[in-house]
């Protein structure tokens, strides 16, 4: 849970699309110009009762499409993200609504390249936003160590509710997660990550395993980035990724490029390879595209 309630009300967002260059050895190159999970939303928070030290907080986040004018997924103009409203008081947040799992939000940012082509979530399971979502996050216990417990109605009726539990450590030197989805959309999976800021450059690791509920088959993945400063606006990134979990014999590399044209406002490029033994699902990508935050 990631609600700031130092603001009373804070209108957020971006605008982000690229232009790509697919490559397949059975299909050919297609150029496509993409929309990259661009949205807005507002969050905040106000004290319920004056003197007390107990605040509503609450948050509506909507997904947008500004290339084909519709969400991704969705019949409609915009697709429903993180959407809660919760009670935060000295024993932590309890919130209700649509919202990232425990376990996706134990990535602590690893995967450079979030929302783009070469996400994560196209290698490794576990990066669910769910519905009829009930989370608690703990406070900061030496301002340094807070832990998160969700749990999801499952919209099958003879199925177990979704759990997602991690714990998280945020520290100077750096910060590392622990993560375990129970029954969720027919895996148990467990999380390890950790990510080690430097001067220039930071690295991160993620470990991850899966074991089907239904077949009993259990897979193992992994992802590792790294992201160094070039000068005062350029980032240079680099990701890999393997797992069989969603593609067999999955394999991602991407090499990236940032360059912060103002505080709000980027240009980047990358080039990303899939690889896999199903040669349908083997291709390349290259990319050049504008993102706006505000």
């Amino acid at each position: 849970m990631s609600v700031d309630v130092s603001s009373a009300n804070e209108w957020y967002g971006k605008i982000s699309i690229d232009t790509q260059s697919i490559s397949n050895d059975l299909s050919g190159t297609k150029t496509d110009i993409n929309n990259n999970e661009s949205k807005f939303g507002v969050k905040g928070s106000f004290v319920l009762s004056e003197g007390s030290n107990i605040n509503l907080v609450y948050q509506a986040e909507y997904q947008f499409d500004p290339v084909d004018g519709k969400a991704r997924g969705d019949n409609g103009t915009f697709k429903q993200r993180n959407t809660i409203i919760g009670i935060q008081s000295g024993f932590g947040i309890v919130f209700a609504g649509t919202h990232d799992s425990a376990f996706k939000i134990s990535q602590l940012k690893i995967d450079l390249f979030n929302d783009l082509a070469p996400d994560i979530k196209n290698i490794l399971h576990g990066e669910n936003r769910l519905k009829d979502f009930i989370g608690y996050t703990t406070p900061k216990y030496f301002g340094k160590i807070s832990a998160t417990f969700n749990t999801i109605q499952n919209p099958l009726p003879s199925g177990k509710d979704y759990k997602s539990y991690s714990v998280n450590y945020a520290g100077e030197g750096f910060q590392a997660a622990i993560a375990v989805d129970n029954s969720m959309k027919g895996f148990d999976a467990s999380r390890f990550a950790i990510l080690v800021p430097f001067d220039r450059y930071k690295i991160g690791f993620i470990i991850q395993k899966n074991t089907n509920l239904f077949t009993g088959i259990k897979k193992n993945g992994s992802a590792i980035s790294y992201a160094r400063n070039i000068g005062s606006k350029g980032t240079l990134k680099i990701q890999h990724a393997s797992s069989s979990m969603k593609i067999q014999s999955g394999k991602n590399s991407t090499l990236g490029y940032d360059y912060q044209l103002s505080r709000n406002f980027k240009i980047f490029s990358f080039y990303s390879k899939f690889n896999s033994s199903n040669k349908s699902r083997v291709q390349d990508i290259l990319s050049v595209g504008l993102e706006y935050k505000y």
